[in-house]
């Protein structure tokens, strides 16, 4: 995984962090809308993470770039 898809899944972590802890907490408290909750943010994460869009393509392209101009020292 290059850093610009990294970069992304950090992006999408973090706007399913409220999910993840409103679903913790109403987990603990032992309401069964906690799964609705933690199921929503696997789903977006889950979509982020194997989901081709069209960003992934120039991303993908980018790091092609990236990675044939900028080549590590050690590879021949």
């Amino acid at each position: 995984m290059g850093i610009l898809s990294q970069l992304s899944f950090v992006v999408t972590l973090a706007f399913c962090a409220p999910l993840l802890t409103l679903g913790a907490r109403y987990a603990l408290a032992g309401e069964p809308i906690a799964l609705l909750f933690l199921a929503l943010a696997a789903l977006v994460l889950g979509v982020e993470r194997y989901v081709l869009t069209p960003d992934d393509l120039a991303v993908t392209a980018a790091e092609r770039v990236v990675g044939t101009i900028a080549r590590d020292p050690d590879e021949k």
